[in-house]
C-alpha cells in the first residue's frame, strides 16, 4: 500500500523556488527508497524529515526563519497556521473544515516522537524492532498533511508581502490579479506594520504611473468592500499615494486626490491619518514631477474636499493650503 503512496508526485505549488522544491523533492524520493527496501526504521526517520522539510519551506516562504534547533512541534503548528487560511479567511476556528487539516497536523506532529523511539538518526543501546504497521502509519501521518500543505503553498506564495511589495515595484498586474494575491496574503490576519507597508506599496505603485489594475483591487475596493482592508492598509495607501520612496511629496492629480477619498471613507480615523499626512507633507521636499504639475495636484485636491469624511474636510484643506503656500519655494 504505502509503495504506491510514494509512487504518486507530490503537488508541485507554484511561484516556489527551486532550492526550496528540491528540498523536499530529495526528502521524498528518500522517503521511497527507504519504502522500497523496506527499511522500516528508516520508513520513520524520513517520513519526519519529509514533514519537517515541508514546514520550514512554508515557513521560509512565508518570511520566517526558523533555526535549526526549533522544535519540530513549533514548526508545523507554524506552517500549519500560514496556510489554515487558504481553507477560507473567516473560518470559524471550530468549523468541521479546520478540524479535518487540524487533525492531520496532530498525526504528523507525533512522527517526532515515534521517530526518536524507532526511526534512525540516533544511536541506540539496543534494537527496537519496527513493524510495517509502526511504518505505514508514520507515511501516512506524514503524506496527508504534507500535500494538504503543498496544495495551498500557491496560496501562501501568492500573498507573501515581500514578494507582492517587490512585484508592486516592478511588474504588471492585470484585471483581477492584485486582488488575487491581497486576498491570498489575508490582508487582515497581517500584523499591522505588514498591512502598513503592502498599504504603501499600493499607493506609491498606484501614484508612480496609475495601473487601472491597481486602483481597482487595490484602492476603490476600500470603499466597495470595506470589511476586508484593516486601518493600517487604508493608513499606508494614503501615505503611498502622496510619499513617494525617495520621501518626497509626489502625488499624481489624476488618482492620488480621489484616490485618498476612497480609502479615507470607511477608516475609523481620518483625522488621525490626515494629521500623519499633514506632518509628512509639511516635512518632506517635493519630487521634480510635483513642480511642475502642481497647479493640478492643488486643484483636484480642493475640487475633492467634500468627497472626503466630514471630521477630516477641515485637515484636507489645510493640506491643500500648505501645499499652495509652498509654491514660491518650491518651483523656485
Amino acid at each position: 500500500m504505502i509503495r504506491i503512496l510514494v509512487q504518486e508526485p507530490l503537488p508541485q505549488p507554484k511561484r516556489i523556488t527551486p532550492g526550496h522544491w528540491a528540498a523536499i523533492d530529495d526528502a521524498y524520493q528518500r522517503l521511497g527508497r527507504a519504502v522500497e527496501s523496506e527499511d522500516f526504521a528508516h520508513v520513520v526517520g524520513a517520513a519526519k524529515e519529509l514533514t519537517e522539510s515541508v514546514a520550514r519551506v512554508t515557513t521560509e516562504a512565508h518570511g520566517n526563519v526558523y533555526a535549526d534547533n526549533a522544535p519540530y512541534s513549533t514548526l508545523l503548528s507554524a506552517a500549519h497556521g500560514i496556510v489554515a487560511h487558504a481553507i477560507k479567511p473567516n473560518l470559524a476556528p471550530n468549523d468541521v473544515l479546520r478540524a479535518i487539516p487540524d487533525n492531520a497536523r496532530k498525526m504528523a506532529t507525533q512522527l517526532a516522537e515515534i521517530r526518536n523511539r524507532y526511526g534512525t538518526g540516533h544511536g541506540r543501546a539496543d534494537v527496537h524492532m519496527v513493524t510495517e504497521e509502526v511504518a505505514e502509519a508514520c507515511v501516512h501521518a506524514s503524506l496527508i498533511w504534507v500535500r494538504w500543505v503543498l496544495a495551498r503553498h500557491t496560496t501562501v506564495l501568492l500573498g507573501n508581502v515581500t514578494q507582492l511589495v517587490s512585484d508592486l515595484e516592478t511588474e504588471n498586474f492585470s484585471r483581477g490579479e492584485l486582488a488575487e494575491r491581497l486576498d491570498a496574503a489575508n490582508v487582515p490576519g497581517l500584523e499591522e506594520p505588514e498591512q502598513r507597508r503592502l498599504g504603501v506599496a499600493v499607493g506609491r505603485r498606484m501614484a508612480a504611473n496609475a495601473p487601472i489594475a491597481v486602483e481597482l483591487d487595490g484602492v476603490r475596493a476600500c470603499s466597495t468592500n470595506p470589511e476586508r482592508w484593516p486601518d493600517a492598509y487604508r493608513t499606508g495607501v494614503i501615505e503611498g499615494l502622496f510619499i513617494n520612496g525617495d520621501n518626497q511629496v509626489d502625488p499624481r492629480h489624476t488618482v492620488s486626490p480621489l484616490g485618498a477619498t476612497y480609502v479615507l471613507e470607511h477608516h475609523s480615523d481620518p483625522t488621525g491619518v490626515l494629521t500623519e499626512l499633514r506632518r509628512l507633507i509639511g516635512a518632506a521636499s517635493w519630487s521634480f514631477r510635483l513642480k511642475g504639475g502642481h497647479e493640478d495636484v492643488i486643484g483636484t485636491m480642493r475640487a475633492t474636499l467634500l468627497r472626503v469624511p466630514a471630521d477630516g474636510q477641515a485637515l484636507w484643506a489645510d493640506i491643500t493650503n500648505t501645499l499652495a503656500a509652498r509654491v514660491p519655494h518650491e518651483v523656485s
